[in-house]
C-alpha cells in the first residue's frame, strides 16, 4: 500500500467539502494520509468545516491541512514530492492549473467534480492508450493503481483516422506487458475508429476514474481538455515527470480485444 499522501489543492471559490470527499476515500482505500491545502485567498471557514466533516466520516483517515502564501500551482508543486497523487477540483483544472501542476510533478494530478464519491460498484480504471510515451505513462500508473485499488483496467485505442499498425502493436505489445505482471486483474483492450475524448468520455460513467498522458501543447491537449469536460467521472493526468514502478519484461497473457 502507498505511504505516501494523497495531496488535495483548494483555491478561491472551490468547494471544499465536495472536493475532499473523493480524496478521503481514495487516500482510506491506499490507506495512504490525506493533506489539504488552501491556496492563498481561500476561504478558512470552508476549510475548517470541510476537515471537520470529512474527519467525523472518516476517523481513522490521517488528516492534516494548511495554508499557503501562494496562489495553487505554487503551493502544490512545493509538496508534489511526497504526494502519490495530487488532487484538484474541475473549475481549477478548466483554469488550467491542474495541466500546469501535473507538467511538473513528481505525481499524476487528479480532477474532480464537486460532490464526486467513490460508491459500491467495482469500476474498473479507464485508461486512453496511442502508441506514444505519454500514454505509456499513463497505462504503467494506471495497472499499478488499479493493482493497488484491487481493480481492473480498461484501455481504450482509438484515432479519429485509420490508425497505424506500428502504433497499433506498440499498445497491444504494451498491454500484453503489463497483463503479464498482474495476471489476476481484469483486463480489456478496445479499439476503435473515433476521436480519443468521445471514446474515453463515452466509457467514463463506467470507470472508477479516466488516465491520460500529458502533453501540453497540440492534440494531445486538446484531449485532455475535451475529456476534462466530459468525462463522467474524475480525470487523472500522468505527467512527464510522473515517477512510475520498475520496468517490466512479462510474457504476454489474456488481453481482450474488441
Amino acid at each position: 500500500m502507498s505511504t505516501k499522501a494523497v495531496l488535495v489543492g483548494l483555491s478561491p471559490g472551490t468547494d471544499s467539502l465536495g472536493t475532499i470527499i473523493w480524496p478521503a476515500e481514495y487516500a482510506g482505500r491506499l490507506r495512504a494520509p490525506l493533506r489539504v491545502v488552501l491556496a492563498d485567498g481561500g476561504s478558512l471557514p470552508a476549510l475548517y468545516n470541510a476537515t471537520a466533516t470529512v474527519r467525523i466520516r472518516y476517523p481513522r483517515l490521517a488528516l492534516s491541512a494548511t495554508t499557503a502564501d501562494s496562489g495553487l500551482p505554487d503551493a502544490l508543486l512545493g509538496r508534489t514530492g511526497d504526494a502519490h497523487l495530487t488532487v484538484v477540483d474541475r473549475a481549477a483544472a478548466d483554469a488550467g492549473m491542474a495541466a500546469t501542476v501535473a507538467a511538473q510533478a513528481s505525481c499524476p494530478v487528479a480532477t474532480v467534480a464537486p460532490g464526486t464519491a467513490w460508491d459500491g460498484e467495482n469500476r474498473p480504471i479507464l485508461v486512453g492508450a496511442d502508441g506514444t510515451e505519454h500514454s505509456e505513462q499513463a497505462l504503467r500508473w494506471a495497472f499499478t493503481e488499479a493493482d493497488r485499488l484491487g481493480r481492473g483496467v480498461r484501455v481504450v485505442h482509438c484515432q479519429p483516422h485509420r490508425t497505424s499498425t506500428e502504433q497499433r502493436n506498440s499498445v497491444f505489445d504494451l498491454v500484453s506487458l503489463f497483463t503479464g505482471r498482474y495476471p489476476a486483474m481484469a483486463v480489456q483492450l478496445h479499439t476503435t475508429v473515433c476521436p480519443p475524448a468521445k471514446a474515453l468520455a463515452w466509457h467514463s460513467p463506467s470507470a472508477s476514474m479516466v488516465v491520460v498522458g500529458h502533453r501540453e501543447h497540440g492534440v494531445g491537449g486538446r484531449i485532455y481538455r475535451r475529456v476534462l469536460r466530459e468525462a463522467a467521472c474524475p480525470v487523472v493526468i500522468a505527467g512527464p515527470d510522473t515517477i512510475l514502478d520498475a520496468a517490466i519484461a512479462a510474457p504476454a497473457l489474456n488481453t481482450v480485444r474488441s
